[in-house]
């Protein structure tokens, strides 16, 4: 089975270099999930294997969330928490670049 290489921290400012690099690293996360849903059986069903099926939700899920920070990032809404307003830290999005929640939000379960 394939795995996910584990993606390079980004330092995220309010700089639009920074944003555009943001948005490459996001890209790349993005063509790495499509490459390793691609290369799971595509008959694997809950029944029939339950990791291959598990993890090709689990895959399309990040896909997913990744199109959204990517539709964050073109509407200016990018690192700004989806609950609360507030800004999402900066060190949170270096691990979950994809996230739309800051620390507080998804702690208590709001996210």
């Amino acid at each position: 089975m394939t795995t996910l290489p584990t993606p390079a921290p980004i330092d995220v400012t309010d700089d639009d270099d920074e944003l555009t690099g943001f948005r490459r690293q996001l890209e790349e996360q993005l063509r790495e999930r499509e490459a390793f849903i691609a290369d799971l059986d595509p008959r694997a069903a809950p029944h029939i294997d339950l990791v291959a099926w598990s993890s090709t939700q689990s895959a399309l899920q990040v896909v997913a969330q990744i199109n959204a920070a990517l539709l964050r990032i073109d509407a200016g809404t990018f690192g700004t928490c989806s609950r609360c307003a507030g800004p999402i830290a900066p060190a949170r999005l270096e691990i979950i670049p994809y996230a739309d929640t800051c620390v507080p939000c998804h702690t208590d379960g709001t996210s």
